[in-house]
């Protein structure tokens, strides 16, 4: 035995031996993984585990007969085992075990970790599209019931984390579609497709469901749940599809997402079924769905104070009813949306739907005062939804929009984008996004998103407006105004299209159409007690068109917010400075007071503004901290477009006396297309009271009509399109930005 072990050893046979094992090791780790990927049956990878192994024993035997010397691999002879040897290269080979055992390490290593990664449902979630179940049933009872089934499921199912689950919005765009699964799985971008039906038998309910692979069209199963109809059975129901969804898509429920699965947020039937449908009109967002929502909450909460996901809810209808209607005072609607979310939270701290709507909340009042530390608040709110809910469509795109607040512009962008993960056919993402371009002087950018959602929303009136501002910004007058009148089409809003058409027409030189134009608010919109004060300064009576928006402001028949420029720009053109800053300091009370800010992209205006008027009142110093500030907050911003300064350092350079500094940026400013200032200023150029100092320069006089030559163009362009009754050719136009 001894002298067995001496000659495996001379022979190098054991050092052979663990080398080849080494390498196998390798060989077989890497083709466990490698191989499926390139579409290796399981039969072909248990011939190549053979064939590995068997190399083994030509290894040994190749071993026992050849040597390695210095001269190279040689037979080893049996006479030659008596006469002296050189010393064996066997540090070579000891190297190489090392360096292979090194390998082997390091492949088992990374293949187990992208294994588990790869396993690892937080790193790569499997995503699902729960498309509208089918009503079988012919009332509009038994609809609004399956679609109740299916949001609670929607709901159920975002809350596992392993998931990536799309949003409501964009699955209900596939209602009743003639797309087939493969289609519909490739436009939203998941790995499978839940199809099913819902419906009501007397006093049962049957739920048919369809779990389909979306890129094989392959069913991965099929189930049928029939149960009493009882508010028990129904949430049962629901945890059971969840839980099936979960298994067949092979993730694993953590403890928090079974106790929340298999939960019951209520036991009314009532204020059940008043939940349902207030989520129904509170989706629909229109002022009278609102209203309507938010009675039918207040009812669910008033049958069950206990209803957590109901004060949430109503929560969310007095802040939409305040945020995009203003159908209430703020006062009162900040103060009924938090009672209500103090309640939930109260009842269910894990509630991510609550902590949204606090964030959402928090970062409105914020942006009111920009001051506080609500904005930290809301960031804190808006990540716990999240953490709870990573499906959570509408937190991703709040925390987007308070982070473009924020001016983190880097940040919303992902979070937006994130957002339309979740839901690709959300269409606010799809308005938002583009002015985060936009802010950027990324106009290309902004408008292929902005033609995009155009695409997918035809019929969507938000986005025809935003492209209409974005172009009057640009200069680009014409199409400004028909992509404007395209928005009017879609809507019978007469604010739709931003009121360009009314700025369009003033920077046209048309003031008489601009008049005529503000006669299409009825008299009970809105904005109505507005018209009288736009049509004085349209007739150039600035004093009354002042004292208009005063009164208003004052007998508070608006929002003071939307009158202050109004009343502030009218007191500058009439000459009366102080009500001019006044105002100016109520739209941004920042500017104003011993804890003066430094001016910013949003206060930079009205710094103008107050400068000049302090000019006027022979205040020089403090003008002139104002200007070179307010120049300082617009440098590397974009000068056109929706975010665009315009000709603001234009006005600065000639209140501070630079007058060929202000000819310099006024060139540059044609030269990138600037072509007119109502957007910019409130005001048409030739009555912009800053530019007093280069208003005689020649120079100026004769860029001056080198402008109104390229509007006259666009004057005679538009007036034609608009006799051929055909905009489409200017609209097209867009495209070459």
């Amino acid at each position: 035995m001894r002298n067995l072990l001496s000659e495996l050893r001379r022979r190098n046979i054991l050092r052979i031996a663990a080398a080849y094992a080494l390498s196998s090791w390798i060989l077989i780790e890497a083709g466990s993984v490698l191989l499926p990927t390139f579409g290796a049956s399981e039969r072909f990878f248990q011939v190549y585990v053979v064939l590995v192994i068997a190399g083994f024993s030509a290894a040994v035997i190749f071993a026992w007969i050849f040597e390695w010397t210095p001269e190279g691999v040689k037979v080893d002879r049996p006479d030659a085992v008596a006469a002296p040897r050189a010393p064996q290269p066997r540090h070579r080979l000891n190297y190489v075990i090392i360096a292979l055992l090194a390998v082997a390490l390091t492949v088992s290593i990374s293949l187990n970790l992208t294994e588990t990664a790869a396993d690892d449902p937080a790193a790569a979630p499997r995503s699902i599209a729960v498309l509208p179940f089918e009503s079988r049933g012919g009332d509009a009872g038994n609809t609004l019931f399956a679609d109740g089934i299916h949001d609670d499921l929607l709901t159920r199912l975002a809350n596992i984390r392993a998931l990536k689950v799309i949003s409501r919005t964009s699955v209900m765009e596939y209602r009743d579609t003639a797309l087939n699964v493969r289609q519909i799985g490739e436009a939203l971008g998941v790995e499978s497709v839940l199809q099913g039906s819902v419906q009501r038998i007397g006093d049962n309910v049957r739920v048919n469901l369809q779990l389909i692979n979306a890129a094989t069209d392959e069913y991965l199963w099929a189930r049928t749940y029939d149960r009493s109809l009882t508010l028990e059975n129904i949430f049962a129901i629901q945890s059971e599809i969840s839980e099936a969804v979960a298994a067949a898509l092979e993730t694993t429920l953590s403890p928090d997402e079974q106790r929340r699965m298999t939960a019951m947020p209520t036991d009314d039937l009532r204020a059940y079924r008043l939940y349902k449908e207030g989520r129904q009109n509170l989706y629909r967002r229109q002022l009278e769905t609102l209203r309507e929502a938010r009675r039918q909450f207040a009812e669910a909460v008033a049958l069950d104070p206990e209803y957590a996901e109901a004060h949430a809810a109503l929560a969310e209808s007095v802040l939409l009813l305040w945020n995009n209607h203003r159908a209430i005072a703020q006062d009162e609607a900040f103060a009924a949306t938090e009672a209500s979310l103090e309640r939930a939270l109260e009842l269910d701290p894990d509630l991510a739907d609550a902590h949204a709507i606090l964030g959402l909340l928090k970062h409105m009042q914020w942006e009111d005062d920009r001051t506080g530390s609500e904005n930290a608040v809301a960031e804190a709110a808006f990540r716990r939804a999240i953490e709870l809910n990573p499906n959570h469509a509408s937190a991703w795109m709040w925390f987007a929009s308070l982070r473009n607040e924020e001016e983190r512009l880097d940040e919303a962008t992902e979070l937006y984008q994130r957002a339309m993960e979740l839901d690709p056919l959300a269409r606010i993402p799809y308005a938002n996004l583009p002015l985060i371009y936009a802010k950027r002087g990324q106009d290309r950018a902004a408008m292929d998103l902005w033609l995009e959602a155009v695409r997918i929303h035809s019929d969507w009136p938000i986005v025809h407006q935003y492209i209409a501002v974005h172009l009057w910004g640009l200069g680009r007058l014409d199409e400004a105004y028909a992509w404007y009148m395209k928005a009017q089409q879609l809507t019978d809003d007469p604010l739709a299209g931003g009121n360009v058409d009314i700025g369009v027409l003033v920077d046209l030189g048309e003031l008489d159409k601009a008049a005529a134009a503000l006669d299409k608010f009825p008299e009970t919109h809105l904005l109505a007690p507005t018209v009288a004060g736009y049509k004085a300064l349209l007739a150039g009576d600035y004093g009354r068109a002042k004292t208009h928006f005063v009164r208003l402001i004052e007998e508070k028949e608006l929002p003071a917010d939307l009158l202050y420029d109004l009343a502030s720009d009218s007191a500058l053109l009439a000459g009366d400075f102080e009500t001019a800053s006044r105002f100016a300091l109520a739209a941004d009370p920042l500017l104003g007071g011993d804890t003066a800010q430094a001016v910013d992209r949003q206060t930079a205006r009205n710094a103008v503004k107050l400068a000049y008027i302090h000019l006027q009142e022979g205040r020089g110093q403090e003008a002139s901290r104002l200007l070179n500030e307010a120049l300082e907050a617009i440098r590397g911003l974009p000068r056109l477009g929706t975010f665009g300064f315009g000709i603001r350092d234009v006005q600065i350079y000639a209140l501070l006396g630079r007058r060929e500094d202000a000819l310099n940026a006024f060139r540059e400013a044609l030269d990138a297309g600037f072509r007119g200032s109502v957007m910019f200023d409130g005001w048409p150029l030739e009555l912009d009271p800053y530019l007093g100092s280069i208003r005689g320069e020649p120079r100026f006089q004769a860029m001056v009509a080198e402008l109104d030559a390229q509007v006259e163009v666009m004057r005679n362009r538009l007036f034609e399109a608009e006799a051929a009754g055909n905009f489409e050719s200017l609209r097209s136009r867009a495209e070459t930005i």
